[in-house]
């Protein structure tokens, strides 16, 4: 039982690690996110006001939403000015929390 135990326990502990102990990111990423975001996006990432992307739906690696992010794009105005490369970081990884998995 107790080798059963330690068989399921550790990938487990390995994946916890792996993925920073947390599939939902919040924190700065996420105050970011309503600040400078949420108001085109949504709270959830679906509302696409002006033309904004679903990010639920968003298959973008992090170096393409943190380029965004920085640049801009279209309507989206850039934050590089505005948002240190941290907070990019932490913006891009809030962003990812909003993806839906693929059925």
């Amino acid at each position: 039982m107790k080798r059963t135990m330690r068989m399921l326990l550790i990938p487990l502990l390995l994946f916890l690690v792996a993925t920073g102990f947390s599939t939902r990111h919040t924190g700065e990423g996420q105050t970011l996110y309503e600040q400078h975001c949420a108001r085109c996006h949504g709270a959830d990432g679906t509302r696409g006001m002006f033309g904004a992307k679903n990010l639920q739906k968003s298959l973008l690696p992090d170096t393409a939403i943190a380029l965004q992010i920085r640049n801009g794009k279209r309507i989206m105005p850039p934050f590089k000015k505005r948002l240190t490369p941290d907070q990019i970081n932490e913006l891009t990884t809030y962003i990812k929390t909003l993806r839906k998995p693929a059925i």
